[in-house]
């Protein structure tokens, strides 16, 4: 790919998640990948802000982003609001962004100094008018001041020449004083000059929110003068106007080009056979009502509909793309937000692609991109000219190279994930228990939100699968955080965590075990909403819950009892018959039966059974005492709430009865909800195993 204006270096400081980072990003599409929250669009927001407040386009730009940034009031915009952008409101905060141009750019800015030198002048005056900018440079004021911008516009072009064509364009804010400066602010004069010398309808940098919101029905359509000033100040000022100007873009470009119709056209035959297939556009024109009406034709069913009627994900990406193509000019720079909203994964897989043959290459533009899609990060590794960068932290954004993508092992695929996760999520977590995903989120949504939870499955074979994670990491091999949360059942794990294989078995049998709390499941079965037949008192739930419970102990011991005995199974284990003949393997499992027949040969049934009933009572006795006042930590908490749905029929399904119950337990910070809380933190803590 040939050199182009792009932003090579970016580092940000204090500005909202982002602590500390430095990046150097690539030509062509740069995907940054990380969790939900973490920061990706602050990375967008940061550059966005830097070129509204040093190189604005338009006299409002500034003002507005502050605005929708949150960081200045519509009805004071003089006056800056740390919060909305601080994360220390005790600092500064700086944007230093390194824009890489080309000769061509170089050259276009050191023939046009005279020109930048009056743009700089005229930025530093007050007056607004050609008659009085004239007045002023007529005077010794003036052309003082005309000569004191050609020797910085001069010793600007000679700092870009010296640093290989690096144009600087750094902001520092410092809310406390309320000032807003930049040490290079000629850097900022010349790409305001690149932008500024191109058509409204053109632009080198253009900000796509992921925010898009699409108007449906009729729209108003504005022409000439009104129209450019709202173009304007879509490109960045107020991206979000983006998505009320569908209609307007397709009509404009009808009726300002003389061969609009044909471009249009060709637009949407590259987007629909690109990303969006089976559809074409039919035509573009009034309808019988009078309406602004664009066709278009599922070719598969031949239906001929409205733009309307395309779900809200392909328009934006119909918009998205037809801006890019129409709005931002060659070596322009986008950057864009979420791009997979609303889309079917089979869309997401064609994007990356799709944007560097139909954009990138052509135009020579540079796209970066935030994303959490699997798909988009795939497109990522696959394409050559794409970058990916993971956003880990505030204080770390870092580039993912290709020699550093593990292969997926076989302990990976049987656990049902990949490598990918590890840059979308902060960790996987996996739990074994039917409902514990939904039951975890509803009561934990804010502590798990950059964590990806998904469903263990088999307990025993899982757990081999840990091993084998454990001795790659061991080995010195590259693993991303996974751990692991086991129901303690009778069955406390062997196994300990390391660094990025984690283990969690909770204390009590399984996590229902913690959602039996007589108040909070009382007051849910008064509630007439919840329950068929409301209950009078706690202490009537407890003693129905408490009987069921006690039942879970007579069969803890049958099968402690039976399991103490140790006959031998016949058919547990293959290992001792691999290579055996068929006589061999023979021999070596009638071994098996002999054993088997020397332990029950003798048995009688009345005696043995007898025998094991005493055994089981004698138990019982030993537990009963323990069971009587811990039995809602002992029993089998899964079995007792089918139970509970036996003896207090439900106007709901089981699971939406124990979300009920973590969220109830959770906005009263009950002590066994702070319990789940406290094993779930020090999981997770950067500080475990």
């Amino acid at each position: 790919m040939g050199r182009s204006l792009y932003l090579k270096t970016l580092a940000i400081k204090n500005f909202r998640a982002l602590t500390d980072i430095d990046v150097e990003f690539a030509p062509g599409v740069n995907v940054i990948v990380g969790p939900n929250a973490i920061g990706k669009t602050t990375v967008l927001e940061a550059v966005r802000l830097t070129k509204a407040l040093l190189s604005a386009r338009t006299q409002s730009e500034s003002h507005q982003t502050l605005i929708s940034l949150g960081a200045a009031s519509p009805h004071d915009p003089r006056q800056l609001i740390a919060q909305g952008l601080l994360q220390d409101i005790g600092a500064p905060l700086e944007i230093r962004c390194g824009f890489q141009i080309s000769p061509t750019e170089l050259e276009q800015i050191s023939t046009a100094r005279q020109r930048v030198v009056t743009n700089l002048v005229r930025s530093r005056m007050n007056v607004i008018t050609p008659a009085d900018f004239v007045s002023f440079t007529s005077s010794p004021a003036g052309i003082a001041a005309l000569a004191s911008a050609e020797k910085e516009v001069n010793a600007g072009v000679d700092k870009i020449v010296k640093a290989n064509r690096i144009c600087r364009m750094d902001l520092k804010i410092d809310f406390a004083s309320g000032r807003v400066e930049s040490q290079d602010p000629m850097g900022a004069s010349f790409l305001h000059y690149l932008d500024q010398s191109l058509p409204p309808d053109l632009t080198k940098f253009s900000y796509f929110p992921a925010d898009r919101a699409l108007p449906r029905g009729e729209q108003p359509v504005q022409l000439g003068f009104q129209d450019a000033s709202q173009q304007l100040e879509s490109h960045n000022s107020q991206p979000q106007n983006k998505y009320n100007r569908l209609k307007n873009t397709i009509f404009n470009t009808i009726i300002a080009n003389e061969n609009g119709r044909e471009v249009l056209a060709n637009e949407f035959k590259t987007i629909f056979g690109g990303v969006l297939k089976g559809r074409e556009l039919v035509g573009a024109g009034v309808s019988q009502f009078g309406q602004l009406s664009i066709q278009i034709k599922d070719k598969e069913s031949g239906r001929i509909f409205d733009i309307d009627g395309l779900s809200s994900g392909e328009k934006g990406l119909v918009l998205t793309f037809l801006l890019i193509g129409r709005t931002v000019d060659q070596d322009g720079i986008v950057l864009l937000d979420e791009p997979e909203l609303h889309l079917n994964p089979a869309v997401c897989r064609e994007l990356i692609p799709y944007l560097v043959e139909k954009y990138v290459t052509p135009k020579r533009m540079q796209i970066i991109l935030c994303s959490h899609s699997p798909e988009i990060l795939a497109g990522a590794f696959d394409d050559e000219q794409s970058s990916l960068y993971h956003l880990v932290s505030g204080t770390l954004l870092t580039r993912v190279r290709r020699t550093d993508r593990e292969e997926i092992t076989e302990a990976l695929r049987l656990l049902g994930t990949s490598e990918s996760e590890g840059l979308l999520y902060k960790a996987t977590i996996f739990v074994e228990g039917e409902h514990d995903i939904e039951v975890l989120e509803a009561g934990f949504g804010g502590l798990l939100r950059l964590y990806k939870l998904k469903d263990l499955g088999g307990r025993h074979q899982i757990e081999k699968q840990i091993r084998s994670l454990q001795d790659a990491e061991a080995k010195g091999e590259k693993l991303a955080a996974r751990y692991f949360v086991f129901d303690k059942d009778d069955a406390p794990t062997s196994l300990n965590s390391t660094h990025n294989v984690r283990i969690l078995q909770w204390g009590r049998r399984c996590l229902e075990n913690y959602l039996i709390d007589i108040d909070v499941i009382t007051d849910l079965l008064k509630d007439g909403d919840v329950s068929k037949a409301a209950v009078r008192s706690t202490g009537e739930v407890s003693k129905v819950l408490k009987e069921r419970a006690l039942t879970h102990l007579d069969d803890a011991i049958v099968r402690e009892t039976y399991s103490a005995l140790a006959y031998p199974e016949l058919g547990k284990g293959q290992s001792d018959l691999a290579g055996k003949s068929f006589a061999n393997a023979g021999e070596a499992l009638f071994e098996r039966i002999d054993r088997l027949k020397s332990c029950i040969g003798e048995l009688e049934h009345d005696e043995w059974i007898a025998a094991f009933t005493a055994k089981c009572k004698q138990r019982k006795q030993e537990l009963l005492p323990v069971w009587d006042s811990e039995w809602k930590e002992l029993c089998d908490g899964k079995r007792l709430f089918r139970e509970l749905q036996q003896a207090f029929p439900l106007k709901m399904s089981l699971l939406n009865f124990k979300k009920r119950v973590i969220l109830r337990m959770a906005n009263q910070q009950t002590d066994s909800w702070r319990a789940i809380e406290s094993l779930l933190k020090g999981l997770i803590s950067e500080n475990s195993a």
